[in-house]
Parts: structure tokens; sequence; C-alpha cells
């Protein structure tokens, strides 16, 4: 699953990419807008939008749920070896390092692969 937090909300990525600034948009909340750029801080319909490309693969994390509880809203990330959350080039690359590390490939579907700049996005409470 590769997308964002945002106050305590998963935004699952979409595809698609605003227009107006190239960042990537999610589904909008409001139901007469089909997208949501954050970078813009705008609902956008659906001629606003347009599909990414084929080869865009936003730099991630992997996280999960703190102790694996699915109440709990905090994230836990995959940490390297000073303490810092592990940041890959894409999820292609943190899928391959995860399963040759013996995580069955099953398992992927429980993580998330959450995009970043290079900064962990802990959900607000």
């Amino acid at each position: 699953m590769s997308g964002i937090f945002i106050n305590g909300a998963w935004h699952e990525n979409t595809d698609m990419k605003c227009r107006r600034c190239g960042g990537p948009v999610f589904e909008s909340d409001l139901p007469e807008y089909s997208y949501q750029c954050l970078k813009c801080d705008e609902d956008l319909y659906d001629f606003e939008a347009e599909e990414q490309d084929a080869h865009y693969f936003p730099r991630v994390m992997v996280a999960r749920h703190y102790d694996g509880v699915l109440i709990n809203a905090a994230l836990e990330y995959l940490l390297d070896d000073s303490g810092q959350p592990l940041v890959f080039n894409n999820q292609p690359e943190a899928e391959a390092f995860l399963l040759s590390h013996g995580i069955p490939s099953d398992d992927l579907e429980f993580l998330y692969f959450v995009e970043c700049d290079n900064e962990p996005k802990e959900p607000e409470e």
C-alpha cells in the first residue's frame, strides 16, 4: 500500500498528479470533487489531474501500526543502523529489501509504504 498519513488518515496513492504543481493527488473527502492536492491545498475535479508518468516512483519509508495493533494511530518505521527511518528510492526497492530479509510476500499487504521527502510524517492525534 503506497500513500501518506495526514491528520491520522491514510491517503492511498491514486497514480494521478496535479496539473498545476505536478504533485501526487489523493481521493477527495468531498463528494463533488474527485481528488485533492495536498501541496496546493485544493480539491480538484477530474480534469485538473492527469496520470503520473509510468516511471514515477516516490521515495518511501516502511511503516506499520505501533506494535502491529491496528487501533493505534501511531506508526513505527523501519529504522537503519543509526536509529533513523530507512528511506528507499521507491516502493519496489523497499519490497525487495524486505523480501531479501525474510519477510514473507503475503505480509507485505500489512505494511504501509509512506511516501516521503526525507522525514516521517506522524499522524496528528
